[in-house]
């Protein structure tokens, strides 16, 4: 008797054991596995900062007719890609000299002076950000200098990147006989060029007469033209209008996307993408 309750107690002793064991598997399973590896796409840093200056150099493209494959290639190249002391603590992308707003930081700088590289000290403008670095550079453009209000009117000229950057160096802007190969050579590397396409075609525009009511989307800003098209800029919200009855005057495909011209009453609102438009069938 004493023999069979010891064998009864090491077998539920041993089946504690096991279970136990499962137990901890299972729970080490639940809360300690190991996720499979995850592959991590690394962003060329490069790239990262021509996609972050692209969309303001298009909209000085837009306004000024400065191309954007020359203001891009400028501030790589004078700002060895925004790496620079002077881009990293002056926010200066484009070696331009001087005072902005009265601030300025003072740098070492390579001239070409005489069939020679010389290390000077100069004061250059101190900005706020990269972008107002981008639109002082086009201010110069267009203004000139005090003794040449016309000096880069062949840059601004240019319909292609190749006259743009010889006019570049024509104008002087810097000293260094070869800037404007070194421009087209970063413009062709980079594929910058695609960059001075800022619209898109207009494929069609039809007149309409429909009616219909604006949908919750993310986007239900009105366009003064439809994004991508010439002095295009956000004007309204149609969610201030969502419950009312709005009229589609006219339709435009741009690129690959459709947009609805809205009135309300008789006022003619904007643009809109179709998407966000309920048309109602009369």
């Amino acid at each position: 008797m004493h023999k069979k309750k010891t064998t009864l107690l090491i077998g539920i002793l041993l089946s504690a054991i096991v279970l136990g064991a499962v137990a901890f598997i299972a729970i080490d399973k639940l809360f300690f596995q190991q996720e499979e590896p995850v592959e991590i796409t690394r962003v060329d840093p490069q790239q990262e900062f021509i996609n972050l200056l692209a969309g303001h150099a298009q909209q000085i493209q837009d306004q000024e007719g400065i191309l954007t494959s020359i203001t891009l290639a400028q501030a790589i190249l004078e700002s060895n890609w925004g790496e620079s002391k002077l881009a990293t603590e002056g926010r200066n992308l484009f070696g331009i000299k001087g005072e902005y707003q009265k601030d300025s930081v003072t740098m070492p700088t390579q001239e070409f002076e005489n069939n020679e590289w010389i290390t000077i000290d100069a004061a250059f403008r101190k900005y706020p950000t990269w972008f107002e670095s981008l639109d002082d550079h086009a201010a110069l453009f267009l203004k000139g200098t005090s003794w040449d209000k016309t000096k880069y009117q062949g840059v601004i000229k240019a319909k292609d990147y190749k006259t743009a950057a010889n006019a570049l160096q024509k104008a002087g802007y810097a000293t260094d006989p070869g800037y404007a190969e070194k421009l087209i050579e970063l413009i062709e590397q980079r594929n910058l060029q695609a960059y001075d396409q800022i619209y898109d075609p207009i494929r069609y525009v039809k007149q309409v007469d429909d009616v219909g009511t604006a949908k919750l989307a993310k986007d239900t800003r009105i366009w003064s033209s439809p994004p991508r098209t010439k002095n295009a800029k956000p004007i309204d919200d149609l969610a201030k209008y969502g419950a009312e009855k709005l009229k589609i005057a006219q339709e435009m495909q741009v690129g690959n996307g459709i947009w609805y011209q809205v009135k309300q009453d008789k006022k003619t609102l904007g643009w809109v993408k179709n998407n966000i438009i309920q048309i109602k069938t009369l």
